[in-house]
C-alpha cells in the first residue's frame, strides 16, 4: 500500500500557494491558473505580481484562433489586464470573434492591438458588435488585415454609440472610397475619436473629399494620417478647403501621395487661416521649388505649425533658399525635413544662413542631400552662433573627412547641439580614420552632445572605432 500523498493547490492554504506561485512566471499564471476552479482564480486575484499585471505583450507567438479562445476566456473577467498586444498572430475571424466576446465583458482593457492577424470584414463585424456596448476600450489597431470596405462599414455603424473609442488604426485594410465614405458619415456625429489612421490604402480623391466635408465641422479629431492613399493635387485642395474651417486637427500626414506644386499651394494658403494644425508631413510626394516657395509663404505668418516635413520630393537650392528666408523670422516652426531633396551645398548655405540668427529651431534634417565639404562648413559657421538647434542628421551625403573637420571644430564651441548624425543606415559621409580622430578630439572641449553616429556605413577602420568607442562612448 502506497503512502504517497498527493496535494494539489487548489487545496493549499493561500500563504503556501502564494510561495508556488513565486516560482512561476506571471505569464504563465495568466495562460495556465485562470478559470481552472473558483478558489484558485480568488488565489490569483489576490497575489501581487498578477495584480501588477497591466500590460500583455504576445505579438507573434501563433497563438491562433484556438489560442486566442483561452485568452479571451480569461479576458471575460480580468480586472487588471489594460493593453493587449496580439499582433501577427493569425487568429483569423474566429478569433476575433472570441475577443469580441470577451470584450462585452471585460471592463478593464483600454488598448488591444490587432494588426496583421488575416482578420477580414467578418471579424470586424464581431468586434464592432462588441465595441457598441463597451464602455472601456480607447486604443483598436486592425492594421494590415483584411477588413474592406464592408468590414470598415460595421465598424462604422459601431461607431455611432460608442462613446470611449479615441484611436483607430485601420491602414493597410482594403478600404477603398466607399469605406472611407462610411467613416465620415460617422465622424460627423462623433464626439470621441481623435486619431484615424487611414494609411495606405486605396481612398483616393473621392475618398479624401468625403473626409473633407467631415473635417469643415468635425470637433474632435485631432490626428488624420491619409498616407499613401493615391491622393493628387486634387484631394489636396478638398483638404485644403476643410483646413480654413477646422479648428481641431493638429496633426495631418500626407506622406506617399501624388501631390505637386498645385496641392502644395493650395495647403500652403489654408494654413494662412488654420490656427489649429502644428504638424504637416509632405514626405514622398513631387512638390518642387514652386511648392516649397508657396509653404514658406504661409509660414510667414503661421503661428501654429511646429514640425514640417517635405523629404524626398524635388526641392533644390531654390526651395530651400524660400524656406530659409522664412527661418529667419518664424518664431513657431521647431523641426523642418528636407531629406532627401537635391538641396546641394548653395541649398545648405541658405539653411545654416538662417540658423544664426533663428531662435526656435531645434531638429534639422538633412540627410541625402548630395551636401559635401562645402555645405558642412556652412553648417558648422552657423552652429557657432546657434543657441537652440539640438538635433543635425546629415546622414547618407559625402562630407567626407574635411567636412567632418568643420563640423568638429563647430562643436568645441557649440552648447546646445545633442545629438550628430553623421552615419547611419541611410549611409554614411566617405569619413574615415583621420575625420573620426577630428570628431572625438573635438568632444573632449563639448559637454552637451550626447549622440554622435558616426562609425556606421563610413570608412572608418575596425581598430579606431574601437579606440574612439573606449576614449568616449557618446561615439556610435
Amino acid at each position: 500500500m502506497s503512502n504517497k500523498i498527493t496535494t494539489s493547490l487548489h487545496t493549499l492554504p493561500v500563504e503556501l500557494a502564494y510561495r508556488i506561485l513565486d516560482k512561476l512566471d506571471v505569464l504563465d499564471i495568466f495562460w495556465s491558473l485562470r478559470n481552472v476552479c473558483t478558489r484558485i482564480n480568488t488565489i490569483v486575484d489576490t497575489y501581487y505580481p498578477y495584480q501588477m499585471l497591466t500590460t500583455l505583450d504576445l505579438h507573434h507567438n501563433q497563438i491562433g484562433a484556438a489560442g486566442t479562445q483561452h485568452l479571451a476566456d480569461v479576458l471575460r473577467n480580468n480586472a487588471t489586464l489594460t493593453t493587449l498586444s496580439l499582433s501577427n498572430n493569425s487568429i483569423g475571424d474566429a478569433g476575433a470573434q472570441h475577443l469580441a466576446a470577451a470584450l462585452r465583458n471585460n471592463t478593464k482593457l483600454t488598448t488591444l492591438d490587432l494588426h496583421y492577424n488575416q482578420i477580414g470584414a467578418t471579424g470586424a463585424q464581431h468586434l464592432a458588435d462588441a465595441l457598441r456596448n463597451n464602455k472601456t476600450l480607447m486604443t483598436l489597431s486592425l492594421s494590415y488585415n483584411s477588413i474592406g470596405d464592408h468590414g470598415t462599414q460595421h465598424l462604422a455603424d459601431a461607431l455611432r454609440n460608442n462613446t470611449t473609442l479615441t484611436r483607430l488604426s485601420l491602414s493597410t485594410d482594403s478600404i477603398g472610397v466607399a469605406g472611407v465614405q462610411h467613416l465620415a458619415d460617422v465622424l460627423r456625429n462623433n464626439s470621441t475619436l481623435t486619431t484615424l489612421n487611414v494609411q495606405s490604402n486605396q481612398i483616393r480623391d473621392a475618398g479624401t473629399e468625403h473626409l473633407a466635408d467631415v473635417l469643415r465641422n468635425n470637433k474632435t479629431l485631432t490626428i488624420l494620417n491619409l498616407s499613401n492613399n493615391l491622393i493628387t493635387d486634387t484631394g489636396a485642395q478638398h483638404l485644403a478647403d476643410a483646413l480654413r474651417n477646422n479648428t481641431t486637427l493638429t496633426t495631418l500626414t500626407l506622406s506617399n501621395n501624388s501631390i505637386e506644386d498645385a496641392g502644395a499651394q493650395y495647403l500652403a494658403d489654408a494654413l494662412r487661416n488654420n490656427s489649429t494644425l502644428t504638424i504637416l508631413s509632405l514626405s514622398s510626394n513631387s512638390i518642387g521649388d514652386a511648392g516649397a516657395q508657396h509653404l514658406a509663404d504661409a509660414l510667414r505668418n503661421s503661428t501654429t505649425l511646429v514640425t514640417l516635413d517635405l523629404g524626398s520630393n524635388q526641392i533644390g537650392a531654390t526651395g530651400a533658399q524660400h524656406l530659409a528666408d522664412v527661418l529667419r523670422n518664424n518664431k513657431t516652426l521647431t523641426r523642418l525635413s528636407l531629406s532627401h531633396n537635391p538641396i546641394g551645398d548653395d541649398g545648405t548655405q541658405h539653411l545654416a544662413d538662417a540658423l544664426r540668427n533663428n531662435t526656435t529651431h531645434t531638429t534639422l534634417d538633412l540627410h541625402f542631400n548630395h551636401i559635401g565639404a562645402v555645405g558642412a562648413q556652412h553648417l558648422a559657421n552657423a552652429l557657432r552662433n546657434n543657441k537652440t538647434l539640438t538635433r543635425l542628421s546629415l546622414s547618407n551625403n559625402r562630407i567626407g573627412d574635411a567636412g567632418a573637420q568643420y563640423l568638429a571644430d563647430a562643436l568645441r564651441n557649440n552648447i546646445t547641439l545633442t545629438t550628430l548624425i553623421l552615419g547611419n543606415v541611410f549611409g554614411g559621409n566617405l569619413i574615415g580614420d583621420t575625420g573620426a580622430q577630428y570628431l572625438a578630439d573635438a568632444l573632449r572641449n563639448n559637454s552637451t552632445l550626447k549622440n554622435l553616429l558616426v562609425f556606421f556605413n563610413n570608412n572608418i577602420s575596425s581598430t579606431v572605432q574601437k579606440q574612439l568607442k573606449r576614449e568616449d562612448n557618446r561615439m556610435k
